[in-house]
């Protein structure tokens, strides 16, 4: 399995998870699968990973995702503060309706801007 290899697409069992590319500056990390507890795993390793490559701007398109789980958002949540205390930060974009309920009701969405679309969380940086 392939983490760190920026701008490559991430494999688990020959399915594609997410892609990783870059566009002005910001990484963006597009998930291609829903984001249950293995998945979210890995979810968090290729954001580890991202930070110990001194990466400050991401944004997580979740526009193929329809169910997340806790972790996933904890990791989101977690890479996001430690994104801004080195001056960066994370922005989620494009969530169907109900992962932006679930954002709001774990409180996630105080925490983490979250964008109708890749190009206006881009335009936020």
């Amino acid at each position: 399995m392939t983490y760190f290899n920026l701008g490559k697409v991430i494999f688990m069992d020959s399915a594609k998870l997410m892609s990783i590319r870059e566009d002005s500056g910001v990484k963006i990390i597009e998930i291609k699968t829903d984001l249950s507890s293995y998945a979210a795993s890995d979810l968090r390793k290729v954001l580890e990973g991202l930070l110990a490559e001194k990466i400050d701007k991401v944004v997580v398109n979740l526009s193929q995702v329809s169910h997340i789980n806790s972790t996933a958002v904890g990791a989101l949540v977690g890479v996001a503060k430690r994104l801004r205390q080195n001056g960066g930060d994370l922005k989620i974009c494009a969530l169907a309706d109900n992962l932006t309920r679930t954002f709001n009701l774990i409180g996630a969405s105080s925490v983490v801007e979250i964008y109708e679309s890749e190009k206006s969380a881009l335009a936020a940086f």
